[in-house]
């Protein structure tokens, strides 16, 4: 689940285009009685800053109880309330918030810019802004969508500098990663020397902006793919395998995914209008994995839909993914078997 409290979202997420969008923490939070940072349109930069970049990570040297110098490790605190926010190595170069997300926003965005969220993770150790493109773009078959950049980094060690580049489905407010380069843009570690890259991480952002072409292709290549029943059965044995020795309990597991993303692909409106092909495919199982899936976290209990959302939508999109985003898994595993 999510490691913030209702409390600290409250107080440290600010939430644009909240009339449509509205984050699945806002009710339980108010009903805590916790006022909360929501905005019917975009974000005002004026309060990002104030969030997340009216103050300054500062670092200091490390001792020991003997007051002898730890020189291969530093602290991190705020300036503003000399919290401490963590403990990193000594060749460890800060990217501050102010430079790296603010900055960047302002300087390559500008007044085009509409931010529809930012805050703060992990005692202020990550923090994100995430802005769009002011319209709605229309891609092949008529299907809307909104480009969106993610732009993150952390004063932990936990998150390199980084810009994601997705897009929602403006039917079901989905995140799509369907591009086969399409999420990790740039991303530059904190080592060394690195914040001379900043105008290199910028020159990325510029480039986002510009378009969504990659997208749009992808999104035309999988509308393209023709998928009929016999093929979509195969797909089904493939991604959602059931053997003779499973488990009972797995074996029904497994059938009830089959049949929830059978049901999405089959009369979802969300889906239905792209089935027979390999985007509604994709469509189906992303649907299904966004708004109805349960992941187990460490401990070993199952993640309600509510739980699975924080997880997802303030850490998990906030890191590099690693390989094949899932709806590229989706479509290696449909292209195996046509």
């Amino acid at each position: 689940m999510s490691a913030e409290s209702y409390q600290w979202l409250a107080e440290n997420v600010l939430a644009g285009f909240a009339d449509t969008r509205r984050p699945w923490w806002a009710d339980h939070a108010q009903a805590e009685g916790h006022n909360l940072n929501l905005y019917p349109r975009q974000v005002p930069m004026d309060e990002v800053i104030k969030l997340i970049a009216s103050w300054e990570p500062i670092t200091e040297a490390l001792y020991t109880a003997d007051m002898e110098l730890v020189p291969t490790h530093k602290l991190i605190r705020a300036s503003d309330n000399r919290q401490q926010i963590s403990v990193v190595g000594g060749d460890y170069s800060v990217h501050s918030y102010r430079d790296w997300l603010t900055g960047t926003v302002q300087e390559m965005v500008g007044d085009d810019a509409q931010v529809s969220s930012a805050g703060l993770l992990r005692n202020r150790a990550q923090a994100w802004v995430q802005i769009e493109r002011p319209e709605t773009a229309v891609g092949p078959g008529g299907i809307l969508f909104s480009p969106f950049i993610l732009a993150s980094t952390s004063l932990d060690t936990s998150l390199a500098s980084q810009l994601n580049q997705n897009n929602r489905m403006v039917v079901c407010d989905n995140t799509m990663r369907i591009g086969r380069e399409q999420g990790l843009a740039a991303h530059i570690k904190h080592t060394k020397g690195s914040g001379a890259k900043l105008g290199e991480y910028r020159g990325v952002m510029a480039a986002l902006m510009a378009g969504e072409n990659d997208f749009r292709e992808e999104l035309e290549r999988q509308l393209s793919v023709k998928v009929d029943d016999t093929q979509y059965g195969r797909f089904l044995n493939a991604f959602i395998p059931i053997h003779d020795d499973d488990h009972p309990a797995k074996k029904a597991r497994s059938e009830r995914k089959r049949q929830e993303i059978t049901n999405l692909y089959r009369n979802d409106p969300r889906v239905m209008d792209m089935a027979g092909t390999e985007f509604g495919l994709v469509q189906a199982v992303n649907t299904w994995q966004t708004h109805m899936s349960q992941l187990r976290n460490g401990t070993g209990y199952e993640m309600d839909d509510t739980n699975l959302r924080a997880m997802r939508n303030y850490t998990a999109n906030l890191r590099a993914p690693k390989g094949d985003s899932p709806d590229m898994g989706t479509v290696k595993v449909l292209e195996s078997v046509l």
